[in-house]
This record gives C-alpha cells, structure tokens and sequence, in this order.
C-alpha cells in the first residue's frame, strides 16, 4: 500500500504571513476534508469521527455523493515514519474526497472533470454548462541560485450575458519551465447551480515540498466573488 503524509491545516497560526500573496487560507470554518489514507502519529484527531461525513465517489463516469462512516483502524507501530491510524470507508477505491461541515443530500452529480492535468504556462480550461474557466497570467519571474522561479496568477472567470466576473484564486509559484497545475474534480457538489471544484494549491513556504489541494465553493462566496475556499490538505509523499 502507498502511504501518503496527510497533514490537516486547520487553525489561523499554521499560516505564514509572508506567504499571504501567494493564497488566502480560511481562518474559521465549520468544513473539513479528508482523504482516505494512513497519518501519522499526533496529526490526526480521532474526535472528528464523531461529525457526519460525507464521500464524493466517481465511478462509470457518474459522481455521487453519500453518507458514509469513516472507518479508523489503528496500525501497527512503524518505527521509520511513525504512521497511527489509517482512514477508509466502505467504497474507498472510488472515494475522491471526504467532507464534512455541508448542509447536503445524498445524490448523483454531473461532474465536469476528475483528475485533469491543466498545463502550457498559459492556459484556458473550461468546463460545465455555465462558462466558467481557469486561466492563468504570468506575475513574476526570478531566478533564485541555479534556478528560475517563475509566479503564475491563477483566475476563476464566469462569463454570463456579454458579462465576465472574475476571482483571483492564488498565486502558483514553479520552478520549472511550464506550469502544470491539477483539477481534481468540478462539479455542483453544493446544489446551487454553480460550479465548486477542488483544485491543487501552493504549498508553504514557496510551493518547494509536497502536494496540496483545496475545496472552493460557489454559495460560501464572498460578496463579490464566484467561489470561496472552505477546506484545505497538505500531504508529504513518503
């Protein structure tokens, strides 16, 4: 089994400020997301298994969602990377994503992506019925020793009626020569007839160590705004 870190942000003080230009991280929020996977030792809190929760599946081409029981077993002590207890569920090979802290039902969605790979330094995804993209715009570009740091700004748009909204999201550093950024998945997941998507984010301090990925919402908007993000992970690949 490929074990994967799974490290929980969830408090305002795991957030650097001079990592505030590159996302704004929720302070206080009731939703939470969880993959299923093992964790490690002291990063990962049994209580939250005492909230309803809910899976996002994908199978046959059909995205679903329903109430599940997380399942938390206790592993065997590893000396080398100190793994405690592992998180699945009854269906976990098609379970995309946990969530918990979402007034919902249970019922099938028409999903737009799963586990596309966007790229080209600058690009243009869309998907959905509702015109609503992607795109990126190259900020800055340093170099940084050996290396070319390169800053991309990452947009939501929603183009409607001749009109055209759009969001900043984060700002995306890399340090190679084309930007490749991952949607996980795209779809009404909140029922208000707008697209929400979990999506990959910048990793503290500069986006230089593992992977993180977000959960952004249409009706948790801000006044002003398209999406918010509610609900975040940061993993370590071991």
């Amino acid at each position: 089994m490929t074990r994967i870190l799974i490290i929980l942000f969830i408090f305002p003080f795991f957030i650097n400020a001079q990592n505030d230009d590159l996302i704004k991280y929720p302070q206080e929020s009731d939703i939470e997301i969880l993959y299923v996977g093992d964790y490690k030792k002291g990063e990962f809190d049994i209580r939250v298994s005492d909230r309803d929760w809910w899976g996002l599946y994908e199978k046959n081409n059909i995205s679903y969602i329903r109430k599940v029981k997380l399942r938390i077993d206790k592993l065997e002590p590893d000396i080398q990377y100190d793994w405690e207890y592992s998180i699945s569920t009854d269906d976990r090979e098609n379970c995309i994503i946990l969530f918990t802290g979402l007034d919902i039902k249970e019922r099938e969605i028409k999903h737009y992506t799963n586990n596309d790979l966007i790229s080209n330094n600058i690009f243009t995804f869309e998907f959905g019925p509702y015109h609503t993209y992607l795109s990126s715009k190259l900020q800055t570009s340093k170099n940084i020793g050996q290396l070319v740091r390169s800053d991309f700004s990452i947009h939501l748009n929603y183009k409607s009626d001749n009109k055209l909204s759009t969001q900043e999201l984060f700002i995306f550093p890399i340090y190679s020569e084309k930007l490749l950024l991952q949607l996980i998945w795209a779809g009404d997941l909140d029922n208000d007839g707008k697209t929400d998507f979990i999506i990959q984010l910048p990793t503290l301090p500069n986006n230089e160590l593992g992977y993180s990925s977000g959960l952004f919402l249409s009706s948790k908007a801000d006044e002003g705004d398209l999406v918010k993000l509610v609900a975040y992970f940061i993993s370590l690949s071991c």
